[in-house]
C-alpha cells in the first residue's frame, strides 16, 4: 500500500493524460473519469460541473468541488475516496497536517506535482465523474462558486487508459528455504510506483493469478533506478512457481508487465533427504533400506550412489521410486566393502545426500587369477600348464578358448579338480585342428565365483611341438586425459618374461579388414598416448617383440572413439517485450572463449518449435532482439550453445512471454 509518505516521488506525466484545455486533463480509469485542474485559484474558488453528451442537448450537473475548511475536513475528505482507488492508505495525521499547512500558504502550487488523486480530491484539485460510461463521448463546462466564471472542455472520449512506464526486468530470484524473495528494476524515469503481482504454477496450463503477499519499491542511492520487491508468504515447498509483475497508474489502470522468472520453493534446500539408511548382507547381494519418505508429492525418484571408497568416486547404481523403502545391490563381490549414499530428486534439484554407510557381501570368496600360464602343442592336443598355490576355499578351475583374437572366449572345460602348486589340462578338441588357439584360465571358488581371468596366450598348431615364444599383451584399456587425448595401457610384459624386448602398436580407422603388417608404432613402454580429433574412432592391437625381431600374437582389439563434451547451455534467460520486439538476454557459463555462438529457439503454445537466430559469442553477457514477434501472442525460448567444434548443449531453462 502506498502512504502520503511517498507520495512526493509518484509523479505521472501529463503525455499520459489528455490534454483538453489550459485548466483541466482528463483520465480514464476504472472509477470513473477522472478530471484534474492544473491550478490552485480554481481548487480555492470551487466549482460547479457540468457534462453533456453527443446525445444531450443541455448540459446537466454532475457534482462540485469545494476548498477544506480544516485540517480535519481535508483529513475526512481522503478517508471518504482512499477506497476508490487500490494500493493507498491513509497517511498519519501529523503528515497531514503538513499538507494542510502547505496548501494554506504561500507554496500551495507546490502539491500540484503530488499526483495522488485522493489528495487532489480532498483538496478540490480534481474531481472523479463517477456516473461517466466506457466508451461514450462527453463535453464538460466549469462554473466557479465565488464569480460565476466558466471554462469548458473539447470533446473527450472516455476509454481507460493504458499507460506505458519504463521496463522492469528481473535482477534476484532466490527461492529462499521457505518463502520465496525475488526483485525486478526499472530506471527511475518514468518508473511505475506502484505494481501487481501474478503468480501461477508452472508448467500447467492454469492463467496467471493475482497475489496478494508482501512487496514494495525502493530508490537506489543515485536516484537513477526503482527496484521492486517481492516475497512470497503464500508459496508451497517444493512447487515450481511462474512469476511476474505488472505496472499500475496511480489510478490502478495496468501498464506493461515485466519478464516472467521461474522457481522451485525451496530448491536443494528444502527437499527431504533420506533418513536412516542402514545395510544388510543377504543371499544375493547388498540390502539397502531407509524410512518412508514424507514429502512423496513433490519428489520424483530416489537416486542410489556407490563408490569402492568412501572419500569419492560415488556413481549412480539405480534410480528407484519415491515410494520404495529398500533396494538390494546384486553387482557386488564377496568380501568387498561397498559405500552408499541416497539423493532425493525434486522437479528441478536433488536433496542433500544422505550420510555415507558401508556394507559388505559376505558370500563370495574372493580368488587371486592363475599364474604362469603356458601351452605346447603335442599329439594328444593343446596342453597347459599354470601354477596355483593357494587351495583354500578353491572348487577348481575353467579353461576358455578361442581361435581368433577378436572372437569372445567361450569356456571348454568342465570343472577342473585343483591341485596345489602345478596344473595340467589337455584340449584333446584341437588335437586334429591346425592354426592358432587363445587361451584364458580362471579359477573356481567354493561359492561359485570366478577369480580375475589369467593372462591369455596363443599356442600354435603347426603338426610339431613348436611352442609360441612370446605371450600376446593383455589387458589393453584406453584411459582419457583430456578431451582430444587418451593414453592406451596394457600388461606389462617385462615383469614377467626376459624374452620381451618391445612392443608394436597397430593401429587402424575401419572396423574391416586386417591390421596392416606395418606397426602405426614401437615403444619399449607398455603405454603410449594418441590424439583423436571429434568424430574419430580407432581400432589398437600390440604384439610383443623379442630381441630377434620375433613376433607374438596380436593381442585383443580394443576400441577407442572420440570422447568431446557437449558445451553447458546458457544461464539465466531473460525477456523484455519492448516497441521493437522482444529481446533475450542470457549469460554464459563463464568459458565463453570456447563458444562459437548461441542458437535462439521460439515456440508458440501450439506447439511448433524453431530456430531463429544463430548469434555470435561476444562476452559475458549476451543479447538478441527478436522483431518478428507479434503481439497478443504468448511466446517460449530456448537458448543453447555451440562450440568452435561444432557441438551444439543441449538447451537452456525455458522462459515466455506475452507480447503486450
Amino acid at each position: 500500500m502506498l502512504v502520503v509518505a511517498g507520495f512526493a516521488g509518484i509523479t505521472v506525466g501529463l503525455a499520459q493524460q489528455r490534454k483538453t484545455g489550459e485548466k483541466a486533463y482528463f483520465t480514464g480509469t476504472v472509477q470513473g473519469l477522472y478530471v484534474e485542474f492544473n491550478d490552485v485559484a480554481v481548487a480555492r474558488m470551487g466549482l460547479t460541473v457540468m457534462r453533456k453528451s453527443k446525445a444531450d442537448a443541455d448540459y446537466v450537473p454532475v457534482g462540485r468541488t469545494a476548498r477544506p475548511t480544516s485540517g480535519a475536513d481535508f483529513y475526512r475528505r481522503m478517508s471518504d475516496v482512499v477506497d476508490l482507488f487500490p494500493g493507498y492508505s491513509l497517511p498519519a495525521t501529523e503528515l497531514a497536517d503538513s499538507l494542510w499547512q502547505v496548501w494554506s500558504g504561500q507554496d500551495a502550487a507546490s502539491l500540484l506535482g503530488v499526483r495522488s488523486p485522493i489528495i487532489h480530491l480532498a483538496l478540490g484539485l480534481s474531481f472523479l465523474d463517477t456516473g461517466a460510461v466506457s466508451g461514450e463521448t462527453y463535453a464538460y463546462q466549469f462554473t466557479g462558486k465565488a464569480d460565476g466564471s466558466r471554462f469548458g472542455s473539447e470533446w473527450v472520449d472516455y476509454e481507460r487508459t493504458s499507460p506505458a512506464f519504463s521496463p522492469m526486468r528481473s535482477t534476484i530470484v532466490d527461492p529462499g528455504e521457505s518463502r520465496p524473495y525475488l526483485e525486478w528494476q526499472s530506471a527511475q524515469a518514468n518508473g511505475a510506483m506502484q505494481f501487481d503481482i501474478w503468480r501461477r504454477v508452472s508448467g500447467t496450463a492454469t492463467d496467471f493469478e493475482k497475489l496478494f503477499t508482501p512487496s514494495g519499491v525502493v530508490v537506489n542511492a543515485k536516484g537513477d533506478s526503482l527496484t521492486y520487491l517481492v516475497t512470497d508468504t503464500t508459496a508451497l515447498s517444493g512447487v515450481r512457481y511462474d512469476y511476474y509483475i505488472a505496472s499500475r497508474d496511480i489510478f490502478g489502470n495496468p501498464g506493461n508487465p515485466s519478464d516472467t522468472v521461474t522457481l522451485q520453493v525451496g530448491g536443494r534446500r528444502n527437499i527431504e533427504t533420506a533418513f536412516n539408511v542402514q545395510t544388510q548382507a543377504v543371499d544375493n547381494g547388498i540390502r539397502l533400506y531407509w524410512e518412508p519418505l514424507e514429502q512423496r508429492y513433490s519428489l520424483q525418484n530416489i537416486v542410489i550412489l556407490r563408490s569402492a571408497v568412501y572419500d569419492g568416486g560415488y556413481e549412480t547404481i539405480a534410480t528407484v521410486p519415491v515410494t520404495d523403502t529398500a533396494y538390494v545391490d546384486l553387482d557386488v563381490r564377496g568380501g568387498k566393502s561397498y559405500y552408499y549414499q541416497l539423493l532425493i530428486q525434486g522437479e528441478a534439484n536433488f536433496s542433500l545426500a544422505s550420510p555415507r554407510v558401508s556394507g559388505i557381501y559376505q558370500g563370495v570368496v574372493k580368488l587371486l587369477p592363475p599364474q604362469n600360464l603356458e601351452g605346447k602343442d603335442t599329439p594328444e592336443g593343446c596342453r597347459l600348464s599354470w601354477y596355483y598355490a593357494d587351495t583354500v576355499n578353491l572348487r577348481g578351475f575353467y579353461v576358455y578358448r578361442t581361435t581368433s583374437p577378436t572372437s569372445p572366449l567361450e569356456q571348454v572345460s568342465g570343472l577342473l579338480p585343483p591341485t596345489a602348486g602345478l596344473n595340467t589340462y589337455v584340449d584333446t578338441a584341437q588335437r586334429a585342428a591346425g592354426g592358432h588357439a587363445y587361451y584364458m584360465v580362471a579359477a573356481v571358488s567354493t561359492t561359485q565365483s570366478l577369480s580375475p581371468p589369467s593372462a591369455v596366450i596363443e599356442v600354435l598348431r603347426s603338426g610339431t611341438n613348436e611352442t609360441v615364444r612370446l605371450t600376446a599383451p593383455s589387458q589393453l584399456r584406453p584411459l582419457w586425459l583430456t578431451d582430444t587425448t587418451v593414453s592406451l595401457t596394457w600388461l606389462d610384459l617385462h615383469r614377467i618374461s626376459e624374452h620381451v624386448a618391445v612392443y608394436r602398436v597397430y593401429r587402424k580407422d575401419t572396423d574391416d579388414g586386417a591390421f596392416g603388417e606395418k606397426a602405426w608404432l614401437e615403444t619399449d613402454m607398455n603405454e603410449f598416448v594418441d590424439t583423436l580429433t571429434h568424430g574419430q574412432q580407432y581400432w589398437y592391437a600390440i604384439r610383443s617383440v623379442d630381441a630377434s625381431g620375433t613376433l607374438s600374437a596380436l593381442s585383443p582389439v580394443v576400441v577407442v572413439a572420440s570422447q568431446y563434451q557437449k558445451p553447458l547451455p546458457p544461464g539465466s534467460v531473460r525477456l523484455m517485450a519492448g516497441d521493437g520486439g522482444v529481446v533475450v538476454n542470457w549469460d554464459t557459463d563463464g568459458a565463453s572463449g570456447n563458444i562459437h555462438s548461441y542458437r535462439i529457439y521460439r515456440a508458440l503454445a501450439a506447439g511448433g518449435t524453431e530456430m531463429i537466430a544463430d548469434v555470435e559469442s561476444v562476452g559475458e553477457q549476451q543479447s538478441y532482439l527478436d522483431k518478428t514477434a507479434k503481439a497478443g501472442n504468448r511466446y517460449y525460448y530456448y537458448v543453447s550453445s555451440v562450440d568452435k567444434r561444432g557441438i551444439e548443449s543441449e538447451v537452456s531453462e525455458e522462459v515466455s512471454i506475452t507480447m503486450p
